[in-house]
C-alpha cells in the first residue's frame, strides 16, 4: 500500500519537519543575537574602563588651566585679543616706541558637580607691541602678561597676618597654607559693590594697598601661561 500524498498536497510528517527546522532556524537567530548582545556589552565595558583613566586624566588638566582654551591658541601664535569679550582696555607708549595694551576679560567656565554654573572669572591680559606695529588681531605680539583681574596674591610684612588686610567691601584676605606671610585676597566683593565693575579703578586699588601697614607686596595674582601650554601640548595626541 502507497503512502504517497495526493499532488500538491504536502505529507504530515514533512510538515511537522519542516515546522520543527523553523523553529530551530528561528531559535539558532536568537542564540546568535543573544550571544552577540552579551559580547558587545563586554567589549564595550572593557574599552570603556581600559579608556576612562585617559577620560579622568584629560579632566585632570582641563581643570587644573587657568585659561579658556583660545587664549593658548592666540598667545602661542602671537595674536592680540579684540572683540566683544573685551571688557574694557587702555593703550601706553613707552620711552622706546612700543605700546603695551591691557584688557580685561572674562575667564574660564567653571561649574559644581552638580552643574550649576560658578561665578565668572576675569583675567587681565597685557600685550607689548614692538615700536610700529599695529595694533591688531594679526599682531605680532612680542610679549604677554596674564593675570586674575578678581584676586590678588599679597605677601605681608613680618610680624602681620592676612587676617588684619580687610577691604571696605568686605573682603578679606586669606592665608595660603602652608605659607603664612602669603595671602590671595578675592575681590568679589568690591566686584558686587559696583553696579558695573569700574576696571579702570582697579590699578588704583592695588595701588592704594601696597601703604596697608601689613602688606609688603601685591599684584594681580599671576598665570604661567607658558607653563599651562606646555601641559596641554603634552597631554594632546600627535
Amino acid at each position: 500500500m502507497r503512502n504517497d500524498a495526493p499532488l500538491g498536497i504536502a505529507s504530515p510528517c514533512r510538515v511537522s519537519q519542516e515546522g520543527e527546522d523553523a523553529a530551530m532556524e528561528q531559535r539558532q537567530r536568537f542564540l546568535i543575537f543573544f550571544f552577540g548582545a552579551i559580547l558587545g556589552v563586554v567589549l564595550l565595558y572593557f574599552f570603556k574602563t581600559q579608556s576612562q583613566p585617559a577620560r579622568d586624566e584629560r579632566m585632570r588638566v582641563r581643570e587644573s588651566l587657568s585659561l579658556p582654551g583660545m587664549m593658548y591658541d592666540y598667545a602661542v601664535a602671537q595674536k592680540g585679543f579684540y572683540g566683544h569679550f573685551v571688557l574694557w582696555s587702555s593703550i601706553v607708549t613707552q620711552p622706546d616706541g612700543k605700546k603695551v595694551r591691557t584688557i580685561i576679560t572674562g575667564g574660564r567656565r567653571h561649574y559644581t558637580p552638580e552643574g550649576k554654573e560658578l561665578p565668572e572669572e576675569y583675567l587681565c591680559i597685557t600685550e607689548t607691541y614692538a615700536a610700529g606695529t599695529a595694533l591688531a588681531e594679526a599682531g605680532p605680539v612680542i610679549a604677554y602678561d596674564f593675570r586674575y583681574a578678581d584676586r590678588l596674591t599679597i605677601q605681608c610684612k613680618p610680624g602681620h597676618q592676612a587676617s588684619e588686610i580687610v577691604l571696605p567691601s568686605g573682603d578679606k584676605a586669606v592665608a595660603k597654607e602652608g605659607r603664612p606671610q602669603e595671602a590671595t585676597l578675592s575681590l568679589r566683593g568690591w566686584l558686587k559693590s559696583q553696579p558695573k565693575p569700574a576696571w579702570s579703578s582697579l590699578p588704583d586699588l592695588v595701588k592704594s594697598l601696597e601703604s596697608h601697614p601689613a602688606i609688603a607686596s601685591v599684584e594681580l595674582t599671576k598665570i604661567d601661561w607658558q607653563a599651562e601650554a606646555e601641559i596641554i601640548k603634552s597631554h594632546t595626541p600627535q
